[in-house]
Parts: structure tokens; sequence; C-alpha cells
């Protein structure tokens, strides 16, 4: 497994390339890879996106310290 830091690194994006490709800001990109929890929406985004620029699918499962923000219940 690893982190999306690591994954993203791998693809050769930037935070904002990563970004646009999955639809949200790269701020979004930032702080997910940093561990703090993003929209399950935005994470699911993120994943796909990455998946698609290195070739393989991805589910948010496979993506080592990913944090989904669960909202209040």
């Amino acid at each position: 497994m690893a982190t999306l830091k690591q994954l993203r690194l791998r693809a050769r994006l930037s935070y904002e390339a990563l970004g646009r490709l999955a639809k949200v800001t790269g701020k979004t990109v930032k702080r997910a890879e940093q561990g703090l929890p993003v929209q399950e929406v935005k994470a699911v985004a993120i994943v796909e996106a990455l998946g698609e620029a290195l070739g393989q699918k991805l589910t948010v499962e496979d993506v080592e310290n990913l944090h989904i923000y669960q909202g209040p219940r």
C-alpha cells in the first residue's frame, strides 16, 4: 500500500494538476496528503483520477493514511 503523495509523485503530478484531473482544488489534494479529513466524494475523485493517470484501478482502500470526513451524525 502506498500513500497519496507517493502515488502522486509516481504519476509525476503536482497538487494542482491532480486537483484539475479530479475536479477538486490543489489545496484539497494537499490536505488529503497531509492526513487531514476530506469529504468522501472528493477523496474518491482524487483516487480515481490518480488511478487513471497511473493506468491502474485504485480505490480509497488502496491508499494509506487517507482520512474520510464522516460529518456529524
